[in-house]
């Protein structure tokens, strides 16, 4: 393992609570595109970011919802823990209290609409004592007002999950590189420009001796594909040993099937 990998675990990096801290991203893409009027008054992300932009589709297609009445220390494990027989998620964000709110918010987005239609049927009928619950109260759930359409993510069958794209990640080979501890510390270095939630990270071990470390991120797309994309190329460094890129050569990054589905 190269200095840098073994500095980066000994620094310590706080790497506690819902979002583990890669770098800090800009307040603003530089798009002046005027924001949507469908977008609430109240919507305090960045508008100018066109994943913010409500998508201009009809309510039936929508694949986002919001959640409120959380727990006010919510965590990503106890929102993902109260979806199961839902659906894959492609993108959940926490939103803590503020000012007044003594409770949290969430939005949730789905790949597919059916995946929105077995949720709200479930906060009808539930599966605990009637209610789905989150830490212990009962949230409200509707539509999210920034529209998603249904985006399937179709990748090769060699990554993984059937070839669909999926926020579960999982890194196998050498416990010398691969273990939780090394992993986090490489995506927590800022050079590799990643903010992530993360509902759990995982250890168990696979054969041959290999160990495997799945990461079930809150999203698809900017986390568990970009924290592929780190990880793969960790073999390109230039300041590491023969040794340690030999053992990066045989690492895999696989995408796994998302337990809320």
């Amino acid at each position: 393992m190269s200095n840098q990998g073994k500095q980066a675990v000994t620094k310590g990096r706080d790497l506690s609570g819902p979002w583990r801290p890669g770098i800090v991203t800009p307040a603003s893409t530089g798009n002046t595109d005027t924001p949507k009027a469908s977008n609430s008054s109240n919507y305090r992300g960045d508008l100018t970011n066109p994943r913010n932009k409500s998508a201009d589709i009809p309510d039936e297609e929508n694949c986002g919802t919001w959640w409120t009445n959380l727990p006010p220390n919510c965590t990503y494990e106890m929102l993902f823990d109260s979806m199961r027989n839902i659906g894959a998620v492609s993108h959940a964000i926490i939103n803590p209290p503020v000012g007044t709110h003594g409770t949290s918010a969430a939005k949730v987005e789905f790949f597919e609409r059916a995946s929105v239609d077995r949720l709200m049927a479930q906060t009808k009928t539930g599966h605990i004592r009637g209610h789905i619950r989150v830490g212990g109260r009962i949230p409200h759930i509707t539509l999210n007002r920034i529209k998603v359409t249904s985006h399937l993510s179709t990748i090769p069958v060699d990554q993984g999950n059937g070839g669909r794209g999926s926020r579960v990640l999982q890194v196998i080979g050498d416990p010398r590189v691969v273990q939780k501890e090394y992993l986090e510390a490489t995506l927590a270095n800022p050079q590799n420009r990643i903010i992530y939630g993360l509902e759990k990270a995982r250890t168990f071990q696979k054969s041959g001796g290999r160990c495997c470390v799945e990461f079930r991120f809150a999203s698809y797309t900017v986390q568990a594909a970009r924290a592929r994309e780190i990880f793969l190329a960790q073999k390109r460094r230039g300041e590491i040993s023969a040794e340690e890129r030999a053992l990066w050569e045989g690492v895999v990054c696989l995408y796994a099937p998302d337990p809320c589905a």
